[in-house]
This record gives C-alpha cells, sequence and structure tokens, in this order.
C-alpha cells in the first residue's frame, strides 16, 4: 500500500495528548491516547465486509514505544503516515 500524509487524516487535541487518524472512507481508524492507550481498527467499509473491527487495540496508558508502533501501525494498515513528533513524552 502507498503511504499517503495529508494532515486531514490525522487530528491532535489541543493539548497534544491524543491523535485520531481517519482513513480515506472518513472512517476513524485509529485514537492513540496518552492516559487511554490506543486503538487501531479496519475502516468501516471494511467492517461492513465482513472484517473484525479491533486490529490492535490496549486498554492501559501507553509508552513512547507503544507510540512508534501505532505509528508503525497506521502505515501498516492504513498507508497513512502518522509524524512521530506529534506526541512528546
Amino acid at each position: 500500500m502507498d503511504s499517503v500524509y495529508q494532515f486531514e487524516h490525522v487530528q491532535l487535541s489541543a493539548d497534544g495528548s491524543t491523535v485520531w487518524v481517519h482513513a480515506l472512507d472518513g472512517s476513524t481508524v485509529g485514537r492513540f491516547s496518552k492516559r487511554f492507550g490506543l486503538d487501531v481498527h479496519t475502516t468501516v467499509t471494511q467492517q461492513m465486509g465482513g472484517a473484525a473491527q479491533c486490529l490492535h487495540c490496549t486498554h492501559v496508558a501507553p509508552s513512547s514505544d507503544d507510540w512508534l508502533i501505532f505509528c508503525d501501525l497506521m502505515n501498516q494498515h492504513h498507508g497513512i503516515e502518522v509524524n512521530p513528533s506529534l506526541i512528546q513524552f
């Protein structure tokens, strides 16, 4: 899958603690929160085709290594590059 980096696919909270990632079909496929963990999901389009929702989800406060894993998974599963410098630990 070719990587895309377009600002409109990635949103950062005002306090810099949460990132949301949106796929080309408009569905939210990723959330990284410094408090609540990370979620990497399939697109709604994929789910309507029978795919499971969760690709990689945690529900504990993540580490800086988890953030890098999240960035890699967004690129691996959705071809969306998330800049690792968006979240600071």
